[in-house]
């Protein structure tokens, strides 16, 4: 096939160089004779292929490549040259037969040096600009390592993080209700290994996050009872969605923590999801004491939002990636409001195997 293909490539050149002479008329000979010096080209360039290939392997220049062709530009041309004179001899009316004639000689030995140059300078381009690419793609894999080995430093802050509250929040509940905290304990365990099988994907499906929370709200409900109702409001649509791993739990525990746990009354929290066009419009909100006077994000102390920023941030990079707020609800509460880019799996079903 690379045979073939070589032939047909020389044989598009002889078309291209016979066209102009064709304009006073065909002339069959000169046709042949541009033919000839095409299909000579064809025969040559297997050999050309190879010494470039063993060439750009023994020299790293480029300087050291370009010099060791120029000085095999010479015998390849005058390959070429006597090589077109024998096959264009037996026939008589190419008088231009650089065997017959010196000046005709000097002309097709020019004419294939220059052609030489050519080709070598096509392979050349052609090898450096596929380098250039493979850097390019190599780059773009150490780029995607690196975001990946920084999502993953954050969620290890995370964790952590979440863990300490829960299990202080587990250890307050253990002399007043042994059993209780057995409980929370169980749904601790259940979620924690269900992190630990997310822990390699820095994206899951949206149902896969709604199982992770769902054993978080668990350990809430078994802690406040009746004080705290969480509800999930989410579309069968927008479940194969694909989301950060462990972004909605720092977000519904800062609800508890900061707007709801003070409370007596308690409150409501609500978790939404929808998808809008090309994007996943996601809401958490809640009806508790609101964000205090002066709060700000940029300037916010706490851990679970910082890290979820930062998450945001080096997934959705490009601009319009992503949109992250929160801002204080009419009527009292706070609004989580988050806009994802929308990409999904086949998944639809809710949960992780496990």
């Amino acid at each position: 096939m690379p045979a073939v293909l070589i032939f047909l490539l020389w044989t598009a050149v002889g078309v291209f160089i016979a066209v102009p002479d064709m304009v006073d008329g065909f002339r069959w000979n000169e046709t042949i004779g541009k033919f000839v010096e095409s299909w000579t080209w064809a025969l040559l360039t297997p050999a050309v292929l190879l010494v470039d290939r063993k060439l750009t392997s023994a020299y790293q220049s480029v300087f050291r490549v370009a010099a060791a062709h120029l000085a095999l530009s010479i015998p390849f041309s005058l390959i070429h040259t006597y090589l077109a004179g024998l096959i264009l001899y037996p026939i008589p009316s190419i008088y231009w037969n650089p065997i017959k004639s010196t000046e005709f000689a000097i002309y097709f030995y020019l004419g294939g040096w220059g052609t030489y140059c050519a080709i070598i300078g096509i392979l050349q381009t052609f090898r450096y600009y596929n380098r250039y690419m493979n850097s390019q793609v190599e780059l773009a894999r150490v780029e995607k390592r690196l975001v990946e080995s920084h999502l993953n430093a954050l969620r290890l802050q995370l964790e952590p993080h979440f863990l300490f509250n829960t299990l202080n929040a587990i250890s307050s509940e253990l002399a007043a209700s042994p059993e209780l905290a057995r409980e929370m304990i169980e749904d601790l365990g259940a979620l924690l290994r269900r992190s630990l099988e997310c822990q390699g994907s820095t994206e899951i499906t949206l149902a896969q996050e709604l199982a992770l929370l769902d054993h978080y709200i668990a350990i809430q409900k078994l802690r406040f009872g009746e004080r705290i109702d969480i509800q999930i409001k989410v579309g069968s649509a927008a479940l194969s969605a694909m989301v950060p791993s462990m972004f909605l739990q720092p977000l519904v525990e800062n609800a508890v923590r900061h707007g709801l746990e003070g409370r007596m009354s308690g409150g409501k929290i609500v978790v939404s999801a929808r998808h809008v066009g090309n994007q996943l419009h996601i809401k958490v909100l809640d009806d508790g004491v609101g964000l205090p006077p002066h709060w700000g994000m940029e300037t916010s102390a706490g851990l679970g939002i910082r890290v979820t920023r930062e998450r945001f941030q080096a997934l959705y990079a490009e601009p319009d990636g992503h949109d992250f707020t929160i801002s204080r609800r009419k009527g009292g509460g706070t609004e989580v409001a988050i806009h994802l880019p929308l990409h999904r799996t086949g998944a639809e079903t809710r949960g992780i195997a496990g």
